[in-house]
């Protein structure tokens, strides 16, 4: 981990399990990895279980971005959590719970649909060393067709199939501040970044960027400038600036060396506008003049690719 900090980047993706987060960001903070100028964004993988982390988990992730699993509060999945809460007191729901228990009841769908609630099942020869001597229903190909075709209103939304795939998830972007995450907007398939997910088409703005899509981001280090996204790594080369001394144009570029302190100072139109362009661009550059003498700009300009 140490090594990230001498890279150019200041962006990291993070996509590891959630019980390493904790650890992996409790780390990333003692070295300096959560400061001001540094991005992290979670995948769902972490994000989605951000609601079963400790005040100290929070505290280690100031800053970052996650997407998450995009679960509409209803009644019925209101009334679930809390069953769920009566008989499990020492165990949390996740969206995972939510996929778990909206798959078996689209199962149990199918099963009813189909017809075929008296399953069999059947151990061939090349099955008897497989998947732990499971048996084949001949139900099977049956079932499976009914299943592309179940439709309900699941614990975790709208379950339905299409083209055998489960309809595309609206993501929930989070950002992490205090003790929880604050969502800042959302994504979806068909529209991209959304401020608010029942946002319509007459409210989005063609011409549109990210800051109009999203609320305002706290990043790391408690600031809402916004991270270049780069910077000169810390073993990484100067720009060196050759500037000839005999320039003959001082209005231009003019050389001086001071005679006690023996350093050189660099100044004319060339330099200022130069130094202007260095300032306005949108990541930092390390740069240093070297006075050139005895040389013309011309000659110097043949020794570039030395």
């Amino acid at each position: 981990m140490p090594r990230m900090m001498t890279l150019p980047t200041r962006v990291f993706v993070v996509h590891i399990v959630e019980l390493l987060a904790s650890r992996f960001f409790a780390k990333a903070k003692e070295i300096g990895l959560m400061k001001q100028g540094y991005v992290w964004i979670l995948t769902n993988a972490i994000t989605d279980g951000l609601s079963l982390m400790n005040e100290t988990e929070f505290d280690t992730m100031q800053g970052v971005l996650g997407v998450k699993t995009y679960v509409l509060r209803s009644e019925e999945l209101e009334a679930f959590k809390s069953r769920w809460k009566n008989r499990f007191p020492l165990s949390d729901l996740s969206v995972y719970g939510l996929w778990a228990y909206d798959a078996t009841t689209a199962l149990a769908l199918a099963i009813e649909e189909s017809g075929t609630s008296n399953l069999t099942f059947l151990k061939t020869d090349a099955m008897r060393n497989m998947s732990g001597g499971l048996g084949v229903s001949q139900y099977g190909p049956k079932l499976f067709q009914t299943l592309s075709g179940v439709r309900f209103k699941g614990l975790a939304g709208d379950f339905r199939f299409i083209n055998r795939e489960l309809q595309p998830s609206v993501f929930e972007i989070v950002n992490v501040n205090g003790h929880g995450g604050r969502t800042i907007g959302y994504w979806m398939k068909e529209h991209g970044l959304l401020k608010n997910v029942d946002q319509t088409e007459a409210t989005m703005t063609t011409f549109s960027t990210w800051k109009d899509r999203l609320r305002p981001v706290i990043w790391p280090g408690d600031t809402t400038f916004v991270p270049k996204g780069w910077e000169i790594p810390t073993n990484g080369k100067r720009l060196k600036i050759g500037v000839a001394t005999n320039s003959g144009s001082p209005q231009f570029v003019k050389v001086t060396r001071d005679p006690i302190t023996n350093s050189t100072t660099f100044s004319g139109f060339c330099i200022e506008y130069f130094e202007a362009v260095i300032q306005a661009m949108p990541y930092g550059v390390s740069y240093d003049f070297f006075p050139i003498e005895d040389l013309d700009y011309k000659t110097l300009v043949y020794q570039v690719y030395l």
